[in-house]
């Protein structure tokens, strides 16, 4: 080892230098690469010695305290702050030499080791951000749906992708596009530059950037705060522009609506009603929280308009899972391949013998050409299902199973399966569906729900749903079955909640409703829960499925990454 590296080592460790030494020295660790390289591998092999012979616990305490082992610590410049941190700031004057000395190899290694580490940071930041947050739709307020050309005001941070559940947060950014979905299925639509603060699940603040919101019945309420401003959303689809100026737009494209000018204590100084039925209520206003004023505008263009619907997915499956299924041996197989005309078609059943399914409304099938198809249920004010052409007893002693894809188009209260006891009636003994959150309900939001009742009733019962939020356009496989004293929920193969049952039940002929809550005319919560989106591949079995069977299944479907 050549003398000055001896001697810089040793000065490192506590030894005392001449001032000109220590000049010179110094000058070689900043100008010379090659010595700076040697000096840090020795520091380096002398940490190693170090961290061998020390008892754990002492050299567990010391990482603690300079944060050696945090993953961050491959950037330099953290590395630098820890350095610098350990030094103190105003040293005695009896030890200011030391101090230069420390602070001088410091800045050296500091330097050595960026050089070390720069290619390592350069790959760091190529590589894919930290995952967001996860967040149990329990807790949460709204699920990130799309990102479009989004630009991040910070890119430090770890930022939201399709499917994240948001709990109460900021959403700022500089550039792009971003879709929100409240758990109560208001949709949110934020163009850049925008600062979106989330409040709860009726409630947003919006202190930049312009909004769209599109409000479905039961989600009434929603309110939008800008600078001392308000919109109460009475079922609408509106507009809102919150501008740097402090001013905020708003514009109704369906429904009503109220706006309100705010006073110091949060409540409405001046207030307008905006109804999209009436032509003398259509104008726009604008809210100027300086001036303390609030006008009826002149229409204009300049709000954020509609994207565009995203197509949902098709469901590609080999021609082997038909196959697959009946060697699974379903009492009932419902593939969808073709539907009739409505108002009234069937729907026929892949076993001989078993009864057809009965459509009620405007239904068509989705699929490539030649390929699998499957049934799409639209979204519309009509009253539309499928139910069995006869009641379904279910096999309670031996168990059952009901099994099927489907794709959502949005977050909402919606039924895939419900077996009613008696025939058109509100009285359930077994359903599966997709939940939201809403106020007339106590149900975990963005999930799965598998439903138990006995006797047949339109209230209580046994619950099951999922661990993890179902997400708008993208396909899932379930199975929701009884085996014996317990119920199952299964999703994309893997088992998703168990929950123990009275095993004691009685014959009962159900009927077997497909897409909508119950036959009933009516609506609301408690009467249709429509299914807007795509169902396939429906069957339901006289016993319960294997786990073997299940994953058999689910892992032959996938969505067609052509058609989203």
């Amino acid at each position: 080892m050549e003398a000055d590296l001896q001697q810089l080592l040793a000065a490192w460790l506590g030894q005392e230098i001449d001032p000109a030494r220590h000049a010179e020295l110094i000058a070689r660790v900043r100008d010379d690469e090659a010595f700076r390289q040697a000096f840090v591998a020795e520091i380096h092999l002398l940490g190693m010695l170090k961290t061998v012979q020390s008892p754990e616990s002492r050299w567990l305490r010391i990482e603690d305290e300079l944060g050696w082992n945090a993953p961050d610590l491959t950037d330099h410049e953290a590395l630098e702050d820890v350095i610098v941190q350990q030094l103190p700031i105003e040293p005695p004057a009896e030890k200011r030499f030391r101090f230069t000395w420390r602070m001088a190899v410091a800045a050296s290694l500091v330097l050595a080791i960026g050089a070390v580490f720069t290619f390592n940071a350069v790959q760091n930041r190529k590589q894919a951000p930290l995952p967001y947050p996860k967040v149990d739709a329990l807790n949460g307020l709204a699920m990130f749906l799309k990102g479009e050309g989004v630009k991040w005001t910070s890119d430090t941070e770890p930022h939201p992708s399709t499917g994240d559940i948001l709990a109460a947060t900021h959403l700022d950014f500089t550039a792009g596009r971003i879709t929100l979905s409240m758990l109560t299925g208001v949709v949110v639509e934020v163009e850049g530059p925008a600062h979106l603060e989330l409040v709860d699940t009726a409630k947003v603040i919006c202190h930049r950037g312009r909004i769209r919101a599109k409000v479905p019945p039961g989600a009434e309420g929603f309110v939008v705060l800008g600078p001392f401003a308000a919109i109460l959303d009475l079922g609408t689809e509106f507009g809102v522009n919150v501008n740097d100026d402090g001013t905020m737009k708003g514009r109704i494209f369906k429904g009503k609506l109220e706006a309100s000018l705010l006073g110091a204590n949060g409540s409405p100084e001046r207030s307008y009603y905006l109804d999209s039925e009436h032509a003398d209520r259509t104008q726009e206003f604008l809210i100027d929280s300086r001036a303390r004023r609030m006008d009826v505008v002149p229409k204009t263009n300049d709000f954020l308009s509609a994207s565009a619907a995203t197509a949902l997915p098709y469901l590609t499956l080999p021609q082997t899972y038909a196959k697959t299924v009946l060697d699974s041996r379903p009492w009932s197989y419902w593939r969808f391949e073709s539907v009739g005309s409505a108002p009234e078609f069937e729907v026929k059943n892949e076993i001989a013998g078993r009864p057809s399914l009965r459509g009620m409304g405007h239904f068509t099938t989705a699929g490539w050409p030649g390929a699998n198809q499957c049934i799409e249920f639209p979204s519309t004010p009509d009253r539309q299902f499928l139910a069995m052409k006869e009641l379904w007893t279910p096999t309670w002693r031996d168990g059952f199973a009901v099994e099927y894809w489907c794709v959502g188009s949005s977050i909402s209260h919606s039924s895939l399966v419900a077996a009613v006891a008696p025939q058109d009636t509100n009285n359930h003994v077994f359903l599966m569906e997709l939940t939201s959150r809403n106020r007339l309900t106590f149900h975990k939001p963005a999930s799965h729900r598998l439903l138990h009742r006995w006797p047949a009733g339109w209230e209580g019962g046994d619950n099951v749903y999922s661990p993890d939020p179902y997400v708008p356009n993208r396909w899932q496989h379930v199975v929701g079955q009884v085996r014996g004293d317990r119920m199952e929920l299964y999703v994309d193969g893997e088992p998703a909640g168990t929950l123990s049952i009275k095993p004691e039940h009685q014959d009962t002929l159900c009927q077997f409703v497909v897409g909508r809550l119950t036959t009933q005319p009516g609506s609301g919560v408690s009467i249709d829960r429509p299914f807007v989106g795509r169902l396939d591949e429906l069957a339901v079995y006289d016993h319960p499925l294997s786990i073997e069977e299940i994953r058999a299944h689910s892992q032959l479907g996938h969505a067609d990454p052509e058609r989203r």
